[in-house]
């Protein structure tokens, strides 16, 4: 295989085209041969991270994902805060980190050598996205258009 395994991993709640740009990118680093790996944030370490739950659960937001022609599998992450398991047991080349994702790419490279992974780390650049293309702004607008709005009925 000429192509390399690639792991992107992230909550994607609410798809939105800033997951298409990222997903697109972590595709290209993987090559036509190669394999794109995501994997979807657990609903608790959104619930963690986020002080609030996911808009849609983990298997619907995993089902969503794999569901795009550029993604080859997508699996939900592990019940652990051993970061290093999922990387190990799917032993990708490359880790395709998102521009905001906020991991010291130097301490999660220390922590793979001391366990024995040897997988390359890249960051990958902001892209234009058209539109929304934060989840963040999504839901601040869904908030915002019901707050002056009012409830819409079924």
């Amino acid at each position: 295989m000429s192509g390399k395994k690639v792991l992107a991993a992230g909550k994607f709640d609410i798809l939105h085209l800033g997951h298409l740009a990222y997903l697109n990118q972590a595709r290209e680093l993987a090559g036509k041969e190669g394999i794109l790996v995501v994997v979807i944030a657990r609903d608790d370490t959104i619930e963690r991270e986020r002080g609030a739950p996911p808009v849609f659960p983990q298997e619907q937001r995993r089902k969503l994902v794999e569901s795009l022609q550029i993604v080859d599998k997508a699996i939900v992450g592990y019940e652990t805060t051993d970061h290093t398991k999922i990387v190990r047991d799917l032993s990708p080349d490359i880790i395709a980190l998102g521009y905001d994702q906020k991991t010291d790419i130097d301490a999660l490279q220390n922590s793979f050598a001391s366990r024995g992974v040897s997988t390359q780390i890249v960051r990958l650049k902001k892209q234009k996205a058209d539109g929304l293309c934060s989840s963040t702004l999504i839901r601040e607008r869904i908030i915002k258009y019901y707050a002056e709005n009012g409830r819409v009925r079924d």
